[in-house]
């Protein structure tokens, strides 16, 4: 699990797809942050509780700078489904942040975070985006004084075509993958040309569910190009077509059984002889001995 944390955030880490992912989302496309201004910055932060000190990981988390100056912090969350406390788990990154800028003493700025949505069966809902949503009380006089937190999702297989057109990077390719299977549960891989070639099939393996990216994954790297279209539509026919034949071997061997099983219940229960077993269930003896190779080579290691 914790590897499949990792491989996930890695295209997303790249600063000129972190910042095309901002520019998009926040700016309409506008290129207003600019890769060579992105600074990492630790992802953990630590908070108390019971007196025992826990530690808080976002996914990513980058200083948007401009020469010296810190304009903001941003962060990205990735999420394959709807979580009900997004809020109070966005609040505590974000105030964490806050408090690190009290305890360093340095200059104040906002700090943002974005939730990517991976989900392609239902949209998230706007009842499960902000904390009142959770923490809400039905006295009245209390609940105007109980301030609110949105978390900022971003629903991305319910991107529409332009908004997934202004994507400049290989975030352009993740963002039509989802778009596609949410619109047609099919996807015709794209021209595009990939910089980022196996983060792209790790962030698509880890939170599409897609086997298909798996096989992709396990290519040797000398067979790999950076084309989607020529390459990955090939690997990905290449990849069903092994998933094909691994369920008819299963059929087959499934088969097998219930043939052997079936014969050797005559000549042990009816006291038949195989040739007799046989010809009674329309099989002939190669039928059974057929099957009996069958299930001995797929026991037999290679």
């Amino acid at each position: 699990m914790a590897e499949k944390d990792i491989t996930e955030k890695l295209l997303e880490d790249y600063p000129d797809v972190f910042a095309d992912i901002v520019n998009v989302l926040v700016y309409d496309g506008e290129d207003k942050v600019n890769a060579a201004d992105l600074e990492v910055t630790g992802a953990v932060s630590q908070y108390k509780a019971a007196n025992v000190i826990h530690g808080q990981e976002r996914d990513i988390a980058k200083y948007w700078k401009k020469g010296n100056v810190r304009i903001s912090l941003v962060g990205l969350e990735n999420q394959t489904s709807r979580d009900p406390d997004i809020a109070l788990r966005v609040m505590g990154y974000d105030g964490a942040a806050y408090r690190d800028e009290l305890n360093q003493g340095e200059e104040r700025y906002p700090v943002v975070t974005l939730v990517l949505y991976f989900g392609t069966e239902q949209h998230w809902g706007q009842k499960s985006r902000s904390l009142c949503s959770v923490v809400g009380s039905s006295d009245e006089k209390l609940a105007r004084f109980i301030n609110d937190y949105r978390a900022n999702i971003f629903e991305i297989a319910w991107l529409d075509d332009k908004t997934v057109a202004k994507f400049k990077s290989d975030f352009r390719i993740v963002a039509d993958y989802f778009v596609q299977m949410r619109k047609k549960h099919d996807y015709v891989p794209s021209t595009e040309v990939m910089k980022h070639v196996d983060e792209v099939l790790n962030l698509m393996a880890a939170v599409s569910g897609d086997r298909r990216f798996e096989i992709v994954q396990n290519e040797p790297a000398e067979r790999k190009v950076n084309k989607m279209e020529d390459w990955l539509t090939r690997r990905l026919n290449k990849a069903a077509a092994e998933a094909a034949a691994e369920a008819n071997e299963k059929a087959r061997s499934k088969a097998a059984e219930t043939l052997i099983d079936n014969i050797d219940s005559l000549m042990k229960k009816k006291g038949f002889s195989m040739e007799d077993a046989c010809d009674a269930l329309n099989h002939s003896t190669e039928d059974y001995w057929a099957a009996k190779k069958l299930l001995a080579d797929a026991v037999t290691p290679v």
